[in-house]
């Protein structure tokens, strides 16, 4: 759907996955922006708990022509980009556990890192995009990559993902020391298996998956005072809240809470 504000155009959209590949992607998505230069607003990303791969593509061509393509980690720190008034971007958001178990490598060598999808993949995808000539064709090009991926994946690493489940379940309001003795390892090895299969420390993990449970409720509207959200989500009281909002955000409640009407992965307009 098209979202009219006034000196924009926004469109977006998101794809469920085919079912073999939902273990490792959550969905693609596709975003369309079209603004005057003058009074342009930037494009953020918030701090999210996945990795993925962005294809940002050259605008004024009737072939899907690749200006951009990225692998990227988990990362730690909000974005702004005020350089792209306009663009059309392709994604795909992954699971917590997938640059691991789909690509071989340790996910914290990713993180906070953005590496060319043609180098990461070691095929050329550039020019495997710019032949085809519809979305749907690059939407399955890629699902044809990932599923060759995920038939060669061995096993998954049941523990951290039940860890993973456990703490959405809780909405992040579960303590380190919670975790290691339910799941019976010490704080250090805990850390270690994080940061190989995630990118990040359990510790992190935690302060995300709260502050997504928060983005939740702040675009629902759910409480009228940002004080009774840090009470729901056991913040340490509303300045704590506020605080790791700005930091993995970038804005404040309030600022985020009016951004959030136009939103696709972990980007927002």
């Amino acid at each position: 759907m098209w979202v009219a504000e006034f000196i924009y155009l926004v469109r977006h959209e998101i794809i469920s996955p085919d079912a073999i590949l939902r273990s490792h992607i959550r969905y693609f998505w596709t975003l369309q922006v079209a603004r005057n230069i003058t009074g342009q607003q930037p494009v953020r990303t918030f701090v999210d708990d996945s990795s993925g791969i962005v294809i940002e593509f050259e605008l004024g061509h009737t072939a899907y022509i690749p200006r951009r393509t990225m692998v990227y980690g988990q990362t730690t720190s909000p974005t702004e980009n005020r350089n792209n008034p306009s663009f059309f971007a392709l994604g795909v958001l992954f699971q917590p556990l997938a640059i691991k178990e789909l690509f071989g490598i340790d996910a914290h060598e990713l993180t906070d890192r953005r590496i060319h999808l043609d180098e990461f993949s070691k095929l050329p995808f550039t020019g495997m995009i710019s032949a085809v000539h519809s979305m749907p064709e690059v939407i399955q090009l890629l699902s044809d990559y990932l599923v060759g991926k995920i038939a060669a994946v061995k096993k998954q690493d049941m523990p951290i993902l039940h860890c993973t489940r456990y703490i959405k379940g809780r909405a992040g309001s579960v303590t380190v020391k919670e975790l290691c003795a339910i799941y019976q390892v010490s704080e250090r090895q805990l850390e270690r298996k994080f940061l190989s299969a995630i990118g990040v420390t359990p510790r992190h993990y935690i302060k995300i998956t709260r502050f997504k449970a928060a983005l939740a409720l702040l675009s629902a509207r759910s409480f009228d005072k940002f004080s009774d959200i840090a009470y729901h989500l056991n913040y340490f009281d509303q300045a704590h809240f506020i605080r790791q909002t700005k930091e993995l955000s970038g804005l404040s409640p309030r600022q985020l809470q009016h951004q959030l009407n136009i939103r696709v992965a972990n980007i927002f307009l």
